[in-house]
């Protein structure tokens, strides 16, 4: 999406009003028009033989602007919101299902550590609720057969979950063991670093693959 090399077809822009900042139109092109399939040619660049970078402290600083001004014109600040607030929403009901699985079922700790099962069941009654109301609500606009059947969402969306719990946890022994932020309220200030990267990774890798809208291809 930052290359300045490429190709569309003129349908591809037809009614549509382009407004880039910056040098990056096709980041632009490929957001606010007409474009279904993107297929990357691969290519190597070359030592620079005349001029200079266009790229300096200003253009960075255009690029954060620019992607700033499409996330909101096209609702992804929006969707992220949503997804956020569905996420907690997931939270809750974890709490509140191993609270009752754990107190009143039988499944603690007790009775030969079933409180890890309780733990299993909550997390994937969650990881359900969360899908539902994302496909239902953030991503609504986007239940289309090219991201597949409701199944097919399902179970990419438990994937990408199990991910983010991964590397929730991985980044919180990282900062509370080797680097030792486990005195006084450091512990908290590391689970919100945690929670923070496993939410941005949740939500890009379901916009990008889950209720994925373009198919990139490589040739």
């Amino acid at each position: 999406p930052l290359s300045g090399f490429f190709v569309f077809q003129k349908e591809v822009i037809e009614n549509v009003v382009l407004a880039p900042v910056g040098y990056k139109i096709l980041l632009e092109v490929l957001l606010k028009g007409n474009v279904s399939n993107v297929i990357e040619v691969p290519y190597t660049f070359r030592e620079r033989e005349f001029g200079q970078s266009n790229l300096n402290f200003k253009e960075e600083i255009n690029y954060i602007k620019h992607l700033a001004l499409l996330a909101w014109a096209e609702d992804e600040i929006k969707r992220f919101v949503k997804f956020c607030a569905v996420g907690s929403s997931g939270v809750l009901v974890n709490f509140v299902l191993f609270w009752l699985l754990t107190r009143f079922a039988g499944l603690n700790a007790d009775n030969g550590h079933l409180d890890f099962v309780a733990l299993a069941i909550s997390i994937e009654a969650s990881i359900i609720t969360n899908f539902t109301f994302n496909d239902i609500w953030t991503f609504r606009d986007r239940r289309t057969p090219r991201n597949g059947f409701l199944f097919l969402r399902f179970l990419k969306f438990n994937l990408v979950s199990g991910g983010g719990f991964l590397i929730q946890q991985a980044i919180y022994l990282l900062l509370t063991r080797p680097l030792g932020l486990l005195e006084g309220s450091y512990d908290l200030l590391a689970l919100l670093v945690a929670i923070i990267i496993a939410t941005l990774w949740n939500f890009t890798l379901n916009a990008q693959w889950t209720w994925a809208t373009q198919t990139l291809k490589r040739v």
